[in-house]
């Protein structure tokens, strides 16, 4: 496998079962890192399909790497990629890892493109859910 320089931005598309759970997702997403000998600090974006729009296990695996879900609709995917997680990474630039499941998620990873902005890739979160992910999160991390 090609080593990547550490100051080389990369995209994560994710996709998931609704009985996807935030430690599943970020397990399977670091095991997806150790794969391709990338690091989370070189995370510049995460994305999945809009249909997932009210996934909080996805908004919250987001957050644990401190960043906030996109969400990209059918116009939006790379055309000709098979699968959700594939595809959504494939938006952002070329593939590096190709689709890796857990039980219920499935993660892909690629080279941000040069010139790569996040403000194109599909679209944050509504307030609301952004607000209920926050709220979930710190809710299950106890008294």
């Amino acid at each position: 496998m090609t080593t990547i320089p550490d100051d080389v931005p990369i995209v994560i598309g994710l996709g998931c079962a609704t009985a996807a759970e935030p430690r599943e997702i970020i397990g399977l997403i670091e095991m997806c890192l150790s794969e391709a000998n990338l690091h989370a600090s070189q995370i510049a974006a995460m994305g999945t399909h809009v249909r997932k729009r009210d996934s909080l296990a996805l908004m919250q695996a987001a957050a644990h790497f401190d960043l906030e879900l996109r969400f990209l609709d059918d116009d939006d995917l790379a055309p000709g990629v098979p699968g959700t997680c594939e595809a959504v990474a494939a938006a952002a630039g070329p593939l590096l890892l190709g689709k890796r499941k857990s039980r219920y998620a499935t993660c892909a990873i690629a080279l941000a493109a040069p010139g790569f902005d996040l403000s194109g890739f599909g679209q944050p979160a509504s307030p609301s859910a952004a607000m209920a992910s926050s709220t979930l999160a710190t809710s299950l991390a106890g008294p």
